[in-house]
């Protein structure tokens, strides 16, 4: 019984570890900070809907959303500075001024 119960309680705890919730503050924060990042950085933004945040698999905090209807997930440093962006293809180009380093967020 003992060989059961040990491995379902090192599953939950992983689980349940991974699944880190924020507050309310921090979760503004970082929705403020991932809308600001977009709208400075590119080109022909129209609409921008994000969801929940959440604890990535390497730690940070992550942001989904999307950008004209077009997928993105931006992940923060602990500060809640932007840290990196992946995109799905035909999201918006980079402004001219902002494709060498990321312009003022």
């Amino acid at each position: 019984m003992r060989k059961v119960i040990i491995p379902v309680l090192i599953c939950l705890l992983t689980i349940t570890g991974c699944s880190k919730r924020y507050d309310e503050q921090t979760i503004t924060e970082a929705k403020k900070v991932a809308t600001s990042y977009i709208e400075n950085n590119y080109k022909s933004v129209e609409s921008i809907k994000l969801e929940e945040p959440y604890r990535g698999q390497m730690g940070s905090l992550k942001v989904d959303g999307t950008v004209n209807e077009i997928g993105f997930s931006i992940s923060f440093n602990e500060d809640l500075t932007f840290k990196g962006i992946s995109t799905e293809e035909k999201f918006p180009e980079r402004k001219d001024e902002c494709k060498d380093t990321s312009c003022e967020y």
